[in-house]
């Protein structure tokens, strides 16, 4: 990871000519310890620090002295095009970053660099977690202590027990029988171990699991293969075998051939010896590598291990192969293979169908992951004022609870960006993270996008049903955006919900169990509501257990600057513009004005900065709206699609403002329906 990638863009510089008073100020000002140096070029000359300041004071400098004099010219730097590692062999904790010409890129701390290690460990992890959880085998692990550390859902459909009953438990207590600890003790792998769980016969493969040359737990991967133990108990139970089998081979569409203990070929399907372009009397007896190309029966008999499901390539063709040994009285005396196909002729066609389906079905999985994922986490929550910071600190401190969370706060605070944060950070971050605006959508259709419906149910319903939001979240986290525009009568069934841990769809006969954590939201004061008989009290309580109020922006202005220059980064590199600073005078404009509409509204001034912007590098006042500096500023005219589109943005906004928010109101006042509302609030990204 190089440097570039973590470093601070655009930190607070000094320059050389700066007094010892003027650096005091941007120093106390920007609550920062130092701030580097540099010339008129840019180019980094030292770093002045609080320390350098004591100093000079001590020396006898007077105010008026240059930061020149007694700024710290042999500091450490870092060139952009490094790679982060380096940083952890050095002392100092803070680095100025420089390119090849000697000027300043940008400052990076040790701990910049942590967090960006911590984010790609976090995303690894989740990835192996979404693997575990994908495999249709079953994966039991143990650590040190035994106790159990993974369990996926394949397991415990195996078992018939769920993964928070059994994770954190001796394996001992839940499985007497398990060989996992002796694997723990002695270090040595087991492969191809047959076990019977209940009435299914498994092959299971156990490993320990190493880290730094020591063993620090055990893992087991279990196949259920009782339908081929059952096939060969019953042919073994037949007194004439061969004849069953012939038989069976004969009638079989799949490719199917048996080898003795030493590879050679005893008998082969009529569908694969067409498919092979041989004759049955003239492959029987001869080795298997003889006729088969890319065959592994002569290994597994030699192994005795099966291999399910595995990739080989006939005739230019990957065709999905098994292969069985046969097991007599302890010993291997044999194999059984198949090879998955139907008729030849459409054996091309059915691969390519196959190849599509998978991508297709790839394509979906992805669809679906980035729709119920969570985006954001507390990194990406900006800001360093008390205010903001207080929040931050208790929403962590929320997310790892199980509790109901509600985010109260003004339009355009950040309250979704916090519910976000807050699935990521908890035990749930691997699971869905699914979210609904219950302003958004109509009364009548509320209900069955939260608890879905059968088929059936209504006229239109869909084939086969649908299910709900609840359903979807199940196992993660439900946000519910604008909880405070729900209408009473669903009020009473989400706190039937929350009380009973079930569901139920419409159309249905029995309810659900669910497991889904709430994150409410709303910038409406529910106990206003509550007391005007607007919003039941008992869902209220049932919602309030761990409360966060996120503070609106004229109650952060020391957050102003760092959310300007965020947001420039964010909206340049999409722009494709260059972007350098705000100038002094604009940025005076941006911390006087009082932000009705929060970060969302700054946000939306930037980007309107950024868009009028031309040839120069610096916003300055004139490209800010009238409302912000107070003057009308004349530009060139554009065309009348723009100029309408522009117009209606701000009419919303204005609306937005004078309602503090209030989406309701501000569709009543608009004469529009709330649905059209949030369409054109998506449209002008309000």
């Amino acid at each position: 990871m190089q440097i570039k990638e973590v470093m601070t863009h655009n930190p607070i510089v000094l320059m050389a000519d700066d007094t010892l008073q003027d650096a005091a100020a941007i120093l106390s000002d920007n609550n920062i310890d130092s701030a580097p140096v540099v010339d008129a070029d840019g180019c980094l000359l030292g770093m002045f620090t609080k320390s350098d300041f004591f100093k000079a004071v001590k020396d006898g400098y007077v105010p008026l002295s240059r930061v020149r004099d007694v700024m710290t010219k042999g500091m450490a730097w870092v060139n952009e095009e490094d790679h982060g590692n380096t940083l952890f062999d050095r002392q100092e904790e803070k680095f100025p970053v420089i390119d090849s010409n000697g000027k300043l890129k940008g400052i990076v701390t040790k701990t910049d660099l942590l967090k960006a290690y911590y984010e790609r460990l976090q995303y690894a992890i989740n990835s192996l977690n979404a693997v575990l959880e994908s495999a249709s085998n079953a994966i039991i692990a143990i650590d040190r202590q035994k106790k159990i550390t993974v369990f996926n859902r394949a397991a415990e459909q195996l078992l018939n027990m769920k993964a928070s009953e059994v994770l954190g438990k001796q394996i001992t207590d839940i499985l007497p029988n398990s060989h996992l600890p002796h694997v723990l003790e002695t270090g040595e792998r087991e492969i191809s171990k047959v076990v019977d769980i209940g009435d299914k016969v498994m092959v299971t493969n156990r490993t320990p699991i190493m880290q730094y040359g020591r063993i620090t737990g055990a893992l087991a991967v279990f196949q259920d293969i009782t339908d081929y133990e059952a096939v060969l108990e019953e042919l073994d139970n037949e007194r004439n075998t061969t004849r069953v089998l012939t038989t069976i081979l004969d009638i079989a569409y799949d490719g199917i051939v048996v080898v003795d203990r030493e590879g050679y070929i005893t008998m082969m399907s009529d569908a694969y010896t067409k498919f092979l372009g041989v004759k049955a009397e003239e492959v029987i007896g001869k080795h298997v590598t003889e006729v088969i190309e890319n065959t592994r029966m002569h290994i597994v008999v030699k192994t005795g291990r099966p291999e399910i499901a595995d990739l080989q390539k006939i005739k230019g063709n990957y065709m999905i192969a098994s292969r069985i040994p046969i097991i007599k009285n302890g010993e291997v005396t044999g194999a059984v293979g198949k090879v998955l196909f139907r008729e030849v002729s459409d054996l091309n066609a059915l691969y390519q169908k196959i190849s599509n389906m998978e991508k297709e079905l790839e394509h979906y999985k992805d669809e679906l992951r980035r729709a119920n994922q969570a985006k954001y986490s507390f990194e990406s929550i900006i800001g360093e004022s008390r205010a903001i910071s207080e929040a931050k600190s208790f929403a962590r401190k929320a997310a790892k609870t199980d509790s109901n969370v509600l985010l109260m706060g003004e339009s355009g605070t950040g309250k979704e960006i916090f519910a976000h944060a807050i699935h990521n950070g908890s035990h749930r971050s691997y699971a869905p993270f699914i979210k609904i605006n219950c302003a958004a959508i109509p009364a009548q259709l509320l209900e069955s996008e939260l608890f879905g419906y059968e088929e059936g149910a209504f006229t239109g319903a869909k084939k086969g049903g649908k299910p709900g939001k609840f359903e979807l979240a199940n196992g993660g986290t439900l946000f519910l955006d604008e909880i405070g525009d729900m209408p009473l009568q669903m009020q009473a069934k989400l706190l039937r919900v929350l009380q009973d841990k079930e569901i139920e769809r419409i159309g249905a006969t029995k309810p659900q169990q669910v497991d889904v954590r709430i994150i409410a939201a709303t910038n409406h004061n529910l106990e206003k509501m509550v007391k005007g008989g607007k919003f039941r009290a008992d869902l209220f309580y049932r919602l309030n257990v761990l409360t966060i109020n996120i503070p609106p922006l004229r109650e952060r202005i020391g957050d102003i600057e760092l959310l300007t220059y965020n947001f420039i980064d964010k909206i340049a590199n999409k722009t494709g513009k260059h972007i350098e600073r705000v100038s002094e005078e604009a940025m005076k404009y941006l911390k006087n004005h009082s932000w009705h509409g929060n970060v969302r509204e700054l946000e939306n001034v930037i980007e309107r900065a950024i868009g009028i912007i031309e040839k120069d590098v610096v916003i300055r006042p004139e490209h800010l709206p009238a409302e912000i500096t107070g003057e009308i500023l004349y530009k060139d005219m554009k065309s009348l699609k723009d100029i309408v589109d522009q117009a209606e943005k701000q009419a919303i906004i204005d609306c937005l403002r004078v309602t503090e928010g209030n989406r309701s109101r501000a569709a009543k006042l608009l004469d529009i329906s709330r649905s059209s509302l949030y369409e054109k609030m998506d449209k002008y990204g309000i």
